[in-house]
């Protein structure tokens, strides 16, 4: 039971060393205040053990306050303004039918078997709406019923708010850098870097960089990143990401309707003022003149190749997308033709 909690409240990696050995962990929050629930475990340190335990003790008291709230949401059902307001409602929909079924008998025309149907419906219309009620009360009483046997066998000191923040401050010991997080996003650990996003004061979400360290080396700031390259996690050419195919710890990176790449300290190599289009990565293609890529220039909304400085080797000349081949290490037009560099 414990193991499927765990699973269903944390995003874990299947597998570990393969991309990293930082595990990010995602914690419900306690109440509203409660705005730290992002950290990352270490797999290769000695604390390993007691933060998973921690984790998964949070998990489970989480699901038991979580059936508490539920079961007594299905109690205070029962007697609840909005359970009479559906019950009213009920009632005024078969009064509504009544008054229809009305008006239909007195229009002219109606066959006999037409108009002892509708009267059958009429004379009915009272049983009906009891049987719907007697249903829906008897279900309200079930549900209260199952919610009372629920809370019998849970204790709410057990999940308390002062309980479960004691653990999570406990578990923050043994995370990276030693503490939790107050972000609104967060991805895996990828090349020495996790993408984190705070959201503003418009709810939009603005994207930086945590490292090993557990410190934030790259603010939030972006309104899109990408992961660095993760090459030195696979073998030779076998990659899993388009990023990942660029040997340079380099990523795209928009702010706005602008697109550029930042290294892995944060300065921008690729100035952001590039046009955004449905391809939302700048890709390097290795050709014999040297590498470039295909972008937009904002401006003429002309497509041209920009070096590893971000400057114009090919002034912007095509009004039709630039695609690169990285096998052949060369540009083609729309046309599937060869650019000359």
């Amino acid at each position: 039971m414990k193991k499927l909690l765990f699973t269903a409240l944390f995003l874990l990696p299947l597998a570990v060393g393969a991309q990293d050995r930082y595990q990010t962990l995602r914690l419900e929050p306690v109440n509203d205040a409660d705005t730290l629930n992002i950290g990352w475990i270490d797999t290769r340190s000695s604390g390993q053990d007691r933060a998973l335990a921690l984790a998964s003790t949070y998990a489970e008291l989480i699901s038991k306050r979580a059936q508490y709230s539920l079961a007594q949401a299905q109690i205070d059902m029962a007697g609840s303004d909005e359970t009479s307001q559906a019950l009213g409602e009920l009632d005024a929909y078969f009064e509504e039918l009544r008054k229809t079924y009305t008006q239909m008998l007195q229009q002219q025309g109606l066959g006999a078997e037409e108009r002892k149907d509708i009267e059958q419906a009429l004379a009915d219309i009272d049983k009906s709406k009891a049987e719907t009620r007697r249903q829906v009360q008897g279900q309200l009483e079930f549900n209260a019923g199952e919610g009372k046997a629920a809370m019998a066998n849970l204790d709410p000191s057990e999940f308390s708010d002062e309980r479960l923040l004691l653990i999570k401050n406990n578990l923050q010991k043994y995370l990276l850098g030693g503490r939790l997080w107050g972000f609104s996003s967060a991805r895996d650990f990828r090349n020495g870097f996790a993408a984190v996003a705070r959201k503003d004061r418009n709810g939009d979400e603005h994207w930086g960089f945590v490292n090993r360290a557990g410190r934030l080396a790259i603010p939030c700031q972006w309104d899109e990143v990408f992961n660095f390259n993760n090459q030195r996690y696979y073998s030779t050419n076998v990659w899993d990401r388009p990023e990942d195919e660029d040997d340079r710890p380099w990523t795209t990176v928009r702010k706005g309707n602008s697109i550029g790449m930042i290294d892995s300290t944060g300065v921008a190599r690729i100035p952001v003022r590039f046009a955004r289009t449905y391809r939302p990565q700048i890709t390097f293609v290795k050709t014999a003149k040297g590498e470039f890529a295909a972008v937009l220039d904002p401006k003429t909304r002309k497509w041209g190749l920009i070096d590893r400085d971000g400057n114009w080797y090919k002034q912007p000349f095509s009004a039709d997308e630039i695609e690169g081949d990285r096998s052949a290490g060369v540009f083609l037009d729309a046309s599937g033709n060869e650019i000359v560099l």
